[in-house]
């Protein structure tokens, strides 16, 4: 693991203008941002889930960067008094819920397509599963709790593969982690594999590869024993930031880790906040930092995606939030109560 160059965001890093593309109102997208299926990427896109009022809607981020919202589509929530559940986009406009016992997919319309019923989640009220399309499009991955069996010691948590159009069962692979909440992302540039995280609370979080080929399921550890904020980039790139907000992590398989630790690179009492680092393209990181957790408005810094070094400190017109989810096509959003925007350097 190689370490970045000391430096500080006072003195030698500039600031940079941003410039507003879009902003839209969005209903629910508070809250959406506080759940680990809210953003998300899937199939080369961005997605985000909002519950609202009994409903689902799962709205693509438009790729044309003068307007912040595309597609989407609402069905009515199956079960909305239910903590837990995680969404995901399908291919042909369907939806696939993971809930405490089931996994079911819905079509457009809402008509169910088919429900696996794990049962597993029942035991373990501090986990959450997920559930993806695999890059290809032919199976759904799912992470979930294992079955008990009385008598014997606890397995562990599962991940299978579901026939997307069946729900059959194709593979299944016991993971190490247990009591676990699951999130699922898929990378930029079309990779054969998606990033499984599994947050344990005080035992920490797991990475995972997940890859599905003919008659396989593969899942692989990847990074090191982190954290659950984690960003994707292409190429495999991941940069994961410390909860406590005190270091970042770049891993890529094939080069050396390199680590930046807060104080190395932020004036005295500041951290890395937000929980949302993320390649904004394939050269530049942003992050959020501030002199507190819980603090309500940051400084959004650009990073060199490769060496961690600061390169940027963003010049909003007003003081921005903690929260930025960038795109990977040199634009970000950000929120402000219900109102998303969409940015990038001016």
């Amino acid at each position: 693991m190689t370490r970045a160059d000391a430096t500080g965001i006072s003195g030698s890093c500039p600031r940079v203008p941003v410039r507003l593309l879009a902003s839209e109102l969005v209903p629910g997208v508070a809250e959406a941002f506080g759940n680990l299926d809210g953003s998300m990427r899937r199939d080369g896109a961005h997605w985000l889930v909002i519950r609202r009022e009994g409903t689902i809607t799962i709205c693509e981020v438009d790729a044309d960067p003068s307007r912040v919202l595309g597609d989407r589509a609402t069905w009515t929530h199956p079960d909305p008094n239910t903590p837990g559940t995680y969404c995901s986009p399908l291919p042909g406009g369907a939806m696939a819920i993971s809930g405490p016992e089931t996994v079911t997919v819905h079509e457009a319309d809402g008509a169910v397509r088919w429900e696996h019923r794990h049962g597993g989640r029942s035991h373990a009220s501090d986990s959450s599963g997920a559930c993806t399309p695999d890059p290809a499009g032919r199976v759904l991955l799912v992470a979930t709790a294992g079955p008990l069996d009385p008598g014997r010691p606890y397995a562990g948590d599962v991940c299978r593969a579901l026939d997307l159009a069946t729900g059959e069962v194709l593979g299944e692979h016991v993971l190490p982690s247990r009591v676990a909440a699951y999130e699922f992302q898929g990378f930029p540039d079309g990779r054969p594999e998606v990033l499984l995280t599994a947050s344990m609370g005080q035992d920490g979080t797991l990475c995972f590869l997940v890859t599905r080929t003919d008659g396989r399921l593969g899942v692989r550890a990847t990074g090191t024993v982190t954290e659950a904020c984690v960003g994707v980039g292409s190429e495999g790139a991941l940069v994961i930031q410390d909860v406590g907000g005190g270091y970042l992590i770049r891993t890529q398989d094939g080069t050396d880790e390199v680590l930046v630790e807060a104080g190395a690179v932020l004036p005295p009492d500041r951290m890395f906040i937000g929980y949302t680092p993320g390649f904004v393209d394939d050269r530049r990181i942003l992050v959020v930092t501030a002199e507190e957790q819980w603090a309500e408005e940051g400084i959004h810094l650009l990073l060199d995606a490769r060496t961690l070094r600061p390169l940027a400190e963003l010049d909003y017109p007003r003081p921005p939030g903690v929260t930025a989810v960038p795109l990977g096509d040199g634009t970000w959003l950000t929120y402000d109560e219900d109102t998303v925007r969409r940015w990038t350097t001016a």
